[in-house]
């Protein structure tokens, strides 16, 4: 179960700098044997009608988004540095990227199975030797390898659609937003509410589900493409990494 934890969500996309941070200290504690890999707003229906300006409903909200099958998550995190996040979660599959600082890590997930994929910036920011960089780079890496211990678990969890969908919904838990505003997202009519920290955009007919959320000190994120599912594939057997660990 999750529990209400301020602004969780810019802290999930905080754990995954934190495993990506995790890769680079491994590859670096590598003893430089080049002949070793290193170690381990939404389109929804819209309406003429003018929405109204109603108080904040978290139980809707989490209903209404925990029903949904899929969502396109993009922004940015300024908590650890400079994120941008481009995620496509669907209920059994997940595609898409974070990058932090520059170093770029895609993911992949289909069904329990994650995958990372080990790019040139990710092993030229943990210094990895020239032949042990060739052995990974642009390859994927099954996080249930060897190579992956220790970040199968992390990513499984950031990458489970029902444990991100919960996190978003339960921003909605922050206390003293206002009353909600007419806003517009993309060309979908909205209703902003605000408080001190966060101001949160929600779908204004129904299923009201969150389409934005801006903090001056953490970013902005966009939620789009509802119930939109774009189902990701495993990568094919020549771009998984087959050497040492895997």
């Amino acid at each position: 179960m999750i529990r209400p934890v301020s602004n969780r969500l810019f802290l999930r996309y905080g754990t995954v700098a934190a495993a990506a941070a995790l890769v680079c200290t491994s590859c670096s504690g590598s003893d430089g044997n080049a002949a070793q890999p290193p170690a381990a707003a939404s389109p929804a229906a819209s309406s003429s009608a003018a929405p109204s300006a109603d108080p904040l409903d978290p139980a809707a909200i989490k209903a209404a988004m925990k029903k949904a099958t899929a969502v396109h998550v993009k922004g940015t995190n300024n908590n650890r540095g400079e994120m941008k996040i481009d995620l496509q979660m669907n209920k059994d599959s997940v595609s898409g990227s974070i990058e932090q600082d520059g170093v770029e890590v895609p993911v992949l997930r289909v069904g329990d199975k994650v995958w990372m994929k080990f790019t040139k910036s990710l092993t030229k920011k943990a210094k990895l030797p020239a032949a042990a960089a060739a052995m990974v780079n642009d390859k994927w890496v099954s996080l249930d390898s060897q190579l992956g211990q220790g970040l199968g678990e992390t990513f499984k969890l950031v990458t489970d659609y029902d444990v991100f969908v919960s996190g978003m919904a339960s921003e909605a838990d922050q206390p003293d937003f206002s009353t909600g505003q007419p806003a517009e997202v993309a060309g979908t009519l909205a209703l902003r509410y605000q408080n001190d920290s966060t101001t949160i955009f929600i779908e204004a007919v129904s299923p009201h589900r969150l389409l934005r959320m801006e903090s001056p000190k953490d970013g902005t994120m966009e939620f789009s493409g509802w119930d939109q599912p774009v189902p990701a594939q495993a990568p094919p057997a020549a771009e998984i990494y087959s050497g040492p660990g895997s």
